[in-house]
């Protein structure tokens, strides 16, 4: 008879070769949410001091309100834009999600490999940034170096 080792990977090794395709497409890992963004309807400010209540104490900078928090996972940013002219006068927000991912191009190989491409991308200081919008309108952002 077999010995266990030799039956078990008998067994195991036709799963792993059904799960290798599997793996292959999947995305770069998400490290955690790297930052909450607010596209506010009226003034960053009453905002700002809304969100002071809740602890979250901002410092103004070219018109929005941000703030970073350190977290076991990293620093989770918090940020309320400037307020946009074009922005509607009554809403129910914007916000979005950030994403930090380990590696920002295989991500978006990733992506792209299962029909999605950004609405926009951008690079700065901070890294870059890949915009998406789910189907129900939310922006979902993949940030990473």
């Amino acid at each position: 008879m077999y010995p266990a080792v030799v039956r078990q990977f008998r067994f195991a090794f036709p799963l792993m070769l059904l799960a290798a395709p599997a793996f292959a497409d999947a995305p770069a890992k998400i490290q955690y949410v790297g930052s909450v963004s607010i596209n506010p309807c009226q003034e960053a400010k009453v905002l700002a001091e809304w969100y002071s209540r809740l602890g979250i104490e901002t410092k103004e900078m070219q018109g929005g309100y941000y703030a970073m928090l350190d977290t076991a996972s990293g620093p989770f940013f918090f940020g309320i834009h400037p307020h946009k002219a074009s922005a509607p006068q009554k809403c129910t927000g914007g916000v979005s999600v950030v994403y930090r991912v380990e590696n920002i191009e295989a991500s978006l190989s990733a992506a792209k490999t299962k029909g999605l491409a950004p609405d926009s991308t951008e690079k700065d200081e901070q890294g870059q940034f890949a915009h998406f919008h789910d189907p129900d309108g939310n922006e979902v952002t993949l940030w990473g170096k």
